[in-house]
């Protein structure tokens, strides 16, 4: 005999069911939603990696390009060239005329600056190359200019003295101690490493010298970058310092290295006289400044703005044993580079930086 189950017992399964059916249906869209931003967090992490790797691709090949250029191309008062060409004086024409060999420095017009300028390179890639010529030598600079550095920061001048002392005595080959000078054992009581007894071989190294690391801290190392050179270069360059360093200089005010810096984006100095015209309380001192931008500096390369990128200090060296044209001296990461800075980067006069590369004949 069959039973019938009561009404009310069949609505209640046929709720839980539903509410079953319901509940399961909840957990699915719940779990299709986790899975479609899962995936979308996914492709968007990949994206930024693939858009990062290829940033940094470009970057890497903009330095290759770069460092071709500096080993292969002259050197003029504007900067390095990026082709054949070559402009002469009636002299130097003369000259090339009866077979004799010329090697003209004067500027072509499409050089790429060796003034921290930035330029784009290849992809989204961003660089600036900065002659050393341009800055101020650790090991080599007029004492003068070191000084006049150094008040900028508002140190005091008694103070100056004893920190050259100490300088000198990190990077003479003796451990003779010098007046108000430090040495190994001076170093040793501080608890600090000793000093090399050489030149410093970067700028930062400079922090390391005691009496010097106080003094720069407020800088950050991009600004200790920006003003200072471990190369053997004791002139500023007229045509590759920035404008505060130019600044420094014996006689040169801020506004008077502005206009330096203004007139030379128009043309490169290529005559001293030029330079005392524009600069007329600047001693006339050969051997504190020069126009040539000499064979070494740093390499500055961001893969893109507002990314962090790297620094190398390169040094030409065409006459080396084995014929390696260049030489990589230490190489630094750089802290990102503002995105929209207030001057836009310049376009490379070179098809070997268009992209995509042009090609060769």
């Amino acid at each position: 005999m069959n039973r019938r189950r009561p009404p009310s017992a069949t609505r209640a399964q046929g709720g839980f069911i539903l509410l079953t059916v319901i509940a399961m249906l909840v957990v699915l869209v719940l779990l299709a939603s986790a899975v479609a931003t899962i995936s979308d967090r996914m492709r968007r992490d990949q994206q930024l990696a693939d858009t990062r790797l290829e940033g940094e691709l470009a970057a890497d090949s903009t330095r290759a390009t770069v460092l071709y250029l500096l080993g292969t191309q002259r050197f003029t008062f504007a900067g390095v060239t990026v082709d054949d060409q070559v402009k002469l004086t009636a002299f130097e024409q003369t000259e090339k005329a009866a077979g004799e060999p010329v090697i003209s420095n004067l500027p072509v017009g499409n050089e790429l600056r060796l003034d921290s300028t930035v330029y784009r390179g290849l992809g989204t890639s961003r660089f600036a190359l900065q002659a050393d010529s341009g800055l101020l030598s650790v090991n080599w600079s007029n004492p003068v200019v070191l000084q006049n550095w150094l008040h900028r920061m508002k140190v005091p001048f008694e103070q100056q003295g004893p920190m050259f002392a100490k300088l000198l005595d990190y990077q003479d080959p003796d451990d003779l101690y010098r007046l108000n000078g430090a040495e190994a054992e001076q170093y040793r009581a501080a608890g600090r490493p000793p000093p090399p007894n050489r030149p410093l071989a970067t700028p930062l190294e400079l922090r390391r010298v005691m009496g010097w690391g106080k003094v720069l801290a407020p800088l950050s190392d991009r600004q200790l970058l920006d003003t200072l050179t471990a190369s053997r270069t004791a002139q500023i360059c007229i045509n590759t310092a920035p404008a505060s360093v130019l600044a420094l200089l014996p006689g040169v005010t801020p506004a008077m290295a502005e206009r330096v810096v203004d007139m030379r984006r128009l043309q490169a100095f290529y005559q001293y006289e030029a330079v005392y015209e524009l600069l007329p309380t600047l001693p006339r001192d050969n051997d504190l400044v020069s126009l040539h931008p000499g064979g070494s500096g740093t390499l500055a390369i961001w893969p893109a703005d507002g990314t962090s990128g790297w620094l190398l200090h390169w040094t030409v060296t065409p006459f080396d044993d084995g014929g390696q044209p260049w030489r990589i001296d230490y190489e630094l990461r750089l802290s990102a580079r503002p995105r929209n800075g207030r001057t836009p980067a310049r376009e490379a006069t070179t098809p070997l930086l268009t992209d995509p590369p042009a090609a060769h004949p």
